[in-house]
């Protein structure tokens, strides 16, 4: 599937800022051109500070808050918390439901989610247990739990029929398939990763640094395979019909 063939298309991802900093230049690609991207994001982000005179609610609530602004930033339509707490995360029947009605509801093309396993070519926090599992839940909620009538039949009631998914793409340290240039897009990436205030503390306040130092190698990399100045990698999962 080509970028530019995508109407609709649904990011999954394990914690607030996920998407930006895996898929933020294709996002803004997305809606440039008018397609609609909502977002899922399954845990609360509670567990996401060093500050432990701060509350879980009151970390959550600011999580949440920078979530929905980095959204603006790049265009997302929607987004959608689904509350669940960091580092707990597992593939059950409740997760994996959660994320079939949210596909359903969405009905995307394109599903942009996290890696299903541990890649040691990639920086290790790609590896974060959370990221794996949600990886994994949305392969099984997309083929076969979104396509089968049978499979979570309680959705009906909700006005909510099976869905087939065209593709699902996540991000790889190796073995890529799928590139996008993300030249024209990769301040407003920045932009919206900036969003993130309460994580970004390692840059002391200092954008240019984090960008130098952690957004823009890996589009570099990526970007020197295809030939252009920036890129984001995917690997590429086809969904049967």
């Amino acid at each position: 599937m080509d970028l530019d063939e995508v109407e609709r298309a649904l990011v999954v991802v394990a914690h607030c800022d996920d998407a930006e900093w895996m898929c933020g230049g294709t996002v803004a690609r997305l809606t440039e051109r008018g397609a609609r991207v909502d977002y899922v994001v399954v845990t609360d982000g509670a567990s996401g500070g060093v500050d432990l005179g701060v509350s879980d609610a009151d970390l959550a609530a600011t999580r949440a808050a920078e979530q929905r602004a980095a959204a603006r930033v790049l265009g997302v339509s929607e987004v959608v918390l689904l509350g669940r707490h960091n580092d707990e995360l597992r593939v059950d029947v409740a997760l994996k439901r959660d994320i079939v009605r949210e596909i359903r509801r969405s009905r995307p093309q394109l599903v942009l989610t996290m890696t299903p396993f541990r890649d040691l070519d990639a920086p290790l926090e790609w590896s974060h247990g959370d990221h794996i599992a949600v990886g994994e839940a949305t392969l099984q909620a997309v083929y076969p739990e979104a396509i089968m009538p049978r499979i979570h039949p309680e959705l009906a009631g909700e006005g909510l029929q099976p869905h087939t998914v065209s593709e699902v793409w996540f991000p790889v340290g190796r073995g890529a398939d799928r590139y996008v240039d993300v030249t024209s897009e990769a301040q407003r990436k920045m932009d919206a990763v900036w969003c993130h205030h309460s994580q970004n503390g390692e840059a002391r306040g200092d954008r240019d640094w984090l960008f130098g130092e952690r957004v823009e190698p890996p589009m570099l990399r990526a970007g020197e395979r295809v030939g252009v100045r920036y890129a984001e990698a995917f690997r590429r999962v086809a969904v049967p019909g």
